[in-house]
């Protein structure tokens, strides 16, 4: 053996890159069920991510695949989820069980729990504070454990007002470092993956509430 780290099937290409860039690319929003493009540092597309939306299925389902169509990695959040805890649970496409990703509020701020498949905590993803991000970047910081160090960032990038205004279709920056486990790095994409899906979420409720109030 050559000493070099084993990726899941599939996710290999992780192995080479210190970050992605992912595209909301749904059609409209009449579309009912997420999808992303994911690129390289390079802008090579490398996975599609698509939200599968069924009548009581689970609260959160996403798939993403390979630019072959082939499954690479699973999003679940089981139906019983409540709104409160959410646990976002992470495999890969041979069923392999990466980890979890749990959601928490802290004073008013959004920040994730990254843990391994024995529940121990090996990063901790950061939301940005109240009043940051107004029209500007909002930057979600990867820290380590103990969560002192950060090592990385997701952001959610400004699109300019007048398609912050327009267009719900949200962009992201994935940076994290070239020598991070795959797993790890396949963890901060899902943690990616699962803000926007969070932020629809919130969306749809909000668009609910709205009608029954009309």
């Amino acid at each position: 053996m050559d000493g070099r780290p084993v990726a899941p099937p599939g996710l290999e290409y992780l192995l080479q890159v210190n970050g992605l860039f992912m595209k909301e690319t749904r059609s409209g929003i009449f579309q009912n069920y997420n999808t992303y493009d994911l690129f390289g540092t390079d802008g090579q597309l490398v996975y599609q991510a698509t939200e599968q939306r069924e009548c009581c299925g689970p609260r959160m389902d996403c798939r993403v695949a390979n630019t072959q169509g082939y499954n690479v990695l699973n999003l679940l959040v089981p139906l019983e989820c409540c709104s409160c805890d959410t646990k976002l649970q992470v495999s890969s496409s041979s069923g392999e069980l990466l980890g979890y990703i749990i959601q928490e509020w802290t004073s008013f701020t959004l920040s994730f729990d990254i843990l391994d498949p024995s529940g121990l905590v090996c990063l901790n993803v950061k939301g940005p504070g109240w009043g940051e991000g107004f029209m500007s970047d909002l930057h979600y910081k990867i820290l380590s454990a103990d969560r002192i160090t950060q090592i990385g960032v997701i952001t959610r990038v400004w699109r300019g007002l007048h398609n912050e205004m327009f267009s719900i279709k949200d962009n992201y920056t994935i940076n994290f470092p070239m020598d991070l486990h795959v797993s790890m790095k396949a963890m901060l994409m899902a943690s990616a993956l699962f803000i926007d899906l969070l932020i629809e979420e919130r969306r749809r409720r909000q668009r609910s509430q709205a009608a029954s109030h009309r």
